[in-house]
C-alpha cells in the first residue's frame, strides 16, 4: 500500500473596518431639523408659492416627509417636492403650492426619521390680508410692470467613504 499525502491549502483573509469618529459633538446620529422660517402669510390664489424649507442632518438613511394636518403629502397638481443635498451633509426639503386656495391654510408638519429617531418641526400657514385702496391698486398697475419667474435648482451630491 502506498501513501500519498494530499496537502492542504488554506486561505486566510483579513479584513480590517477602521471607524473614525469625531470626539466633538457636531456629530449628529439622530435626525436635526432647522425650518427656514416657522410661520408665513400669503394671500388666497398665490401662484408658486414655498411653504417650507425643511434643512435635516443625521445619520443615513434620512426618510423625509411632508404632512399637513397629520397627512402625508406627496407630490401631485397642488404640491412640489424638491429634494437638495449639500456637500455638507444637509437633506434640504422643500415644499411648494402651486396656487393658494382656502383650504391650503395651517399647520404644517417635516418629519425627519432614521435608525436613531424621529424629529418633527411645524410651519403655519395663515392668511395674508391685503389692504389697498382702489386709487392705490390703479396707481401701482399703470405704473409697473410686473414680471413672475420662479427658479428651481436642484443638486446632487455623491458621496464616498473610505
Amino acid at each position: 500500500m502506498t501513501s500519498h499525502f494530499i496537502g492542504i491549502l488554506i486561505h486566510l483573509y483579513i479584513c480590517l473596518l477602521e471607524a473614525v469618529c469625531n470626539s466633538d459633538s457636531d456629530t449628529v446620529l439622530g435626525p436635526d431639523i432647522n425650518i427656514a422660517r416657522e410661520s408665513v402669510q400669503v394671500q388666497i390664489g398665490r401662484k408658486k408659492f414655498l411653504i417650507g424649507e425643511c434643512h435635516v442632518q443625521g445619520a443615513a438613511p434620512l426618510n423625509i416627509t411632508w404632512m399637513k394636518s397629520g397627512k402625508l403629502i406627496i407630490e401631485n397638481e397642488k404640491f412640489t417636492l424638491v429634494k437638495i443635498v449639500t456637500e455638507q451633509n444637509t437633506n434640504t426639503r422643500q415644499l411648494w403650492i402651486r396656487e393658494m386656495a382656502l383650504e391650503d391654510y395651517g399647520q404644517y408638519t417635516c418629519s425627519a426619521t432614521n435608525l436613531y429617531g424621529t424629529k418633527k418641526k411645524n410651519v403655519f400657514v395663515k392668511r395674508a390680508v391685503v389692504r389697498e385702496t382702489r386709487q392705490e391698486s390703479q396707481s401701482n398697475c399703470a405704473d409697473k410692470k410686473y414680471f413672475n419667474i420662479t427658479v428651481f435648482l436642484t443638486c446632487f451630491a455623491v458621496i464616498v467613504h473610505l
